[in-house]
This record gives C-alpha cells, structure tokens and sequence, in this order.
C-alpha cells in the first residue's frame, strides 16, 4: 500500500487523510469527556502531541497495511468531525471499523455517513470479506450507528474491555462482502 491514503466522497462528506495542520483542530475535538469515554482507544485529556503523533502515524499504518485512519471532512467548508477508521487483518481480508464524531457534530448523520463510505471502499476496492465494529454496551448510539450501516449483531464480550478501572461488556457487529453485495443490489 505504498501509494496514498484514499479519498473518499459521500453525499456531504469528504473522508481524507488528516494533515499536519489539523492538528490543533482534532485534538480539540477529540479532548471531550464524552468522547473519550466512548471510544476504546483515545486518552483523556487528549493533547495537541497526541493529535500530531496520531497525524504522523496515519501514512506510516496505512503503508504498513495496518490501519486505514481519515479525517471526516464537511464537503462544503472542509471543516474536520470526526475520525473514521479501518483497522486491517490483510492476512484475513478483513477490517475493523472504528469511528468517533465531535459532540458539536453529533446526531446529524455524519458517523454513519462516514462509516458507509468507508465501508464501500474496504468491500469494493479494498476486496475485504469480512468488516466488524465493537462497542460499548451503554453506548446505544454506537451500537445504532453501526445497525444503520448494515452490520449484524453478533454478541456480547462480557467484561471484555477495561476503560478507568472498570470492566465493561462490548457489542460485536459485523457484515459480510457478500451481505454488503446483496445489500447494494437491492438499493
């Protein structure tokens, strides 16, 4: 995967490498409580450092065949939302979709928008046949997300996550290439 992270255009969104620049801007989107809380990976208080570290390594992932990371991007004004995110197993064709959405773009549609879109690039050029989400269990909205994109409930890992000190259950989804094929023909 040598050559440039994908750009991808939805509806309203451009989904596009994250730049230097945009440093700033997603690590204060991403130093919210409610975001942090919700997601597995982001630390709290997330730094303007952690934003440029998560920048950089974006191209170095995606070279190494490890990890798809975009930038959600307003088509109209260009300004950034969110992170949407294809966590690779090349070996196993298949990914793990990861996503978040500031809270000041929360509930417009935008994390669904940008999960589909990303889901069609990891089934029709990427080739994957298996693409899987997780969740928190008291995360409703995520869980939501995810059913909207297509994804089938799979199950509960019990206590299978530790986020500050507690154990919490995590919701498995996930679609197949040819769930996805048949899902597109009918549309």
């Amino acid at each position: 995967m040598s050559h440039p992270l994908p750009i991808i255009r939805t509806s309203r969104l451009l989904l596009a490498a994250l730049q230097p620049e945009q440093a700033l801007t997603l690590s204060r989107l991403a130093d919210e409580p409610t975001i942090a809380a919700m997601t597995a990976a982001l630390p709290s208080p997330y730094t303007l450092e952690h934003a440029q570290a998560f920048i950089a390594q974006t191209h170095d992932q995606y070279a190494a065949g490890q990890t798809v990371s975009l930038g959600v991007h307003l088509q109209e004004t260009g300004e950034l939302t969110g992170i949407v995110s294809l966590r690779l197993s090349i070996s196993h064709s298949s990914g793990h979709l990861g996503y978040w959405t500031g809270t000041r773009y929360q509930n417009q549609g935008y994390a669904c928008e940008a999960a589909k879109g990303l889901l069609r690039h990891g089934f029709t050029d990427m080739n994957l046949n298996r693409i899987a989400g997780q969740c928190f269990s008291d995360n409703p909205a995520s869980a939501r997300v995810l059913e909207k994109c297509g994804l089938s409930y799979e199950g509960c890992t019990r206590e299978a996550f530790l986020k500050n000190g507690v154990f919490k259950n995590m919701l498995l989804f996930s679609l197949l290439r040819s769930e996805y094929a048949s899902s597109e023909a009918t549309s």
